[in-house]
């Protein structure tokens, strides 16, 4: 895995062995990030499931001025610190490491640019992450949510104030790129 553009392009992240994780595949990221404008000056990023961290650090290779990253898992946020210290981001992210849950409830304070949410598949959390941000006014207007999840799964794509920017299946998964009017 690497960082496919911005000032750490080419750049390689750490991973995790085996399955437990499952990256974004380079041209699924990169689709992601044509949709939402490429570069991202200044912008402020969530991370609902960070694994690698491949998508905040992405971003803030492209630009974005600070991003947070949750999880759960404690082998991928000890990954996450050994991207973030490679790459020399310290500033710039932030990690968490916890439930989704508990850790959506402390951030309610800050307004977002871009939320990714990409579970692992097993999980169906999708739609009521996406319900929990609006409800909270997480977003900032113009803002994206960024949800990948298995191709199969049914999600809601009709939220008031929002108009579905992508919604587009790469190999296992479907990406819906959701815009705050």
């Amino acid at each position: 895995m690497r960082i496919i553009s911005g000032k750490y392009r080419g750049r390689k992240l750490y991973t995790l062995e085996g399955l437990k994780t499952r990256p974004t595949l380079d041209q699924t990221k990169e689709a992601i990030f044509s949709s939402i404008g490429g570069y991202l000056n200044d912008q402020v990023i969530l991370d609902v499931f960070g694994g690698s961290g491949a998508l905040s650090l992405e971003s803030i290779s492209r630009g974005a001025s600070k991003a947070y990253i949750i999880d759960n898992n404690i082998e991928a946020i000890e990954i996450i610190k050994k991207n973030k210290e490679a790459l020399k981001v310290q500033d710039e992210l932030v990690i968490y490491h916890g439930s989704y849950e508990q850790v959506l409830k402390r951030l309610t304070n800050i307004k977002f640019d871009v939320i990714f949410l990409d579970p692992p598949f097993r999980m169906k959390v999708i739609d009521e992450l996406i319900e929990f941000i609006i409800d909270n006014n997480m977003l900032k207007e113009d803002g994206y949510i960024v949800a990948e999840y298995p191709k199969e799964d049914v999600v809601n794509k009709n939220y008031e104030n929002f108009r579905v920017r992508l919604c587009r299946r790469y190999s296992s998964s479907e990406v819906l790129i959701l815009e705050r009017e």
